[in-house]
């Protein structure tokens, strides 16, 4: 179908676009610039309690859970996302050749299934970066994203209304606006749907996606391959981002503990407490620092062994400054400050570690959890 576009719509529609992208800028040269724009973003929502949730995650980013479906949706992403990038070409193409090469309106092919295949292939595609980089933050301008398309495929069929009159009722008659399943209906009148039920069906998507993410998160934090210390032993969270029974677990995080530089976060602050995320493999360790926002520098300053286990240990504080006792680190009121990274493990003797410092890191980052 021939598109009239309303560019008003353009700047929240590049939120979403920039939000999602994250995962893919953040690990380019243009990190550092990004970064100067993206990071104060999550750190004002990070400010206030209400807002404090979005930039957390509501689907496991590194961690592998016990429960093999969560394992799927990097995937299904992946192959959501070509799907989208992919289609989006091919609809252009059609388009664009229906425009300027036969004069015509474009009603065959893909604009034969759906009036706005563009606009699905760009929701399927965010969809597919959305499982990728699954932040609530991405998920509620994705939604936002759905809002709109919607009312810019409304705007752009009334405007090209008037230009093909008849010709347009048939078209908009027998071809469903986004939903390739429906299929053409060959009998009725077009009517649109009244603004205020599509609100409503709106705003009751959103409800549910929101209500959906919240229970996929809870599901997946108690699936994880993590241990808990509490009074009166140290308050102390390990995760291994990789399958770990938790006698394994106890033993690396017995062996951490007796590490100097630990050692002292625990004297200094009794009451503290530690978060301790287990990396198998220089690559993951990497993955991890950066999604901590290590600066490009401090990382390529880092001597890392290819194998063996690492272990980023961070102090976990509550988001809400007027909260005095830590929150779980797992908890959508908490925070990490990464402070000593330990390893390679290897069961000979004490491992090595290296204090980290905040002028490693991007200051105010959203650090990854899980």
């Amino acid at each position: 179908m021939k598109s009239s576009r309303n560019w008003t719509w353009a700047a929240p529609i590049l939120l979403y676009a920039a939000s999602a992208l994250e995962m893919i800028i953040m690990v380019t040269p243009f990190a550092a610039y990004f970064y100067s724009v993206y990071t104060p973003l999550f750190h004002g929502l990070e400010q206030s309690v209400a807002t404090a949730w979005l930039p957390q995650f509501f689907l496991p980013h590194l961690a592998h859970t016990k429960i093999a479906f969560y394992r799927g949706f990097n995937w299904l992403g992946a192959i959501l996302a070509l799907v989208g990038i992919i289609g989006f070409f091919i609809c252009a193409i059609q388009l664009y050749y229906g425009k300027f090469i036969k004069k015509q309106l474009v009603s065959g092919g893909l604009y034969g299934r759906v009036r706005h295949p563009q606009y699905l292939m760009l929701i399927i595609g965010g969809a597919g970066f959305l499982l990728l980089w699954p932040r609530f933050f991405i998920l509620a301008t994705y939604l936002m994203m759905l809002g709109l398309y919607y009312m810019l495929a409304r705007h752009e069929e009334q405007t090209i209304k008037h230009r093909y009159g008849s010709v347009l009722d048939d078209y908009l008659t027998r071809v469903p606006m986004l939903n390739p399943f429906k299929g053409p209906r060959k009998t009725g009148t077009w009517k649109p749907i009244p603004r205020s039920r599509a609100i409503r069906i709106w705003f009751a998507v959103v409800a549910v996606s929101m209500i959906l993410a919240f229970g996929l998160r809870t599901t997946a934090v108690s699936q994880l391959y993590a241990v808990q210390w509490e009074s009166p032993a140290p308050n102390i969270t390990a995760l291994s981002f990789r399958a770990m029974d938790d006698d394994a677990i106890n033993a690396i995080m017995e062996s951490v503990v007796e590490i100097p530089s630990v050692q002292m976060l625990l004297t200094d602050d009794p009451d503290t407490s530690l978060y301790m995320q287990i990396n198998n493999g220089r690559s993951q360790l990497k993955h991890l620092l950066i999604d901590l926002g290590m600066t490009s520098e401090a990382l390529d300053a880092l001597e890392i062994p290819k194998d063996g286990y690492f272990i980023v240990v961070s102090r976990v504080v509550p988001r809400d400054p007027k909260v005095v006792t830590p929150p779980n680190v797992f908890s959508l009121a908490a925070r990490i400050e990464p402070a000593v990274l330990v390893g390679p493990l290897d069961g000979e003797g004490q491992p090595s570690s290296l204090e980290l410092t905040t002028e490693q890191f991007y200051p105010g980052f959203a650090r990854i959890m899980f």
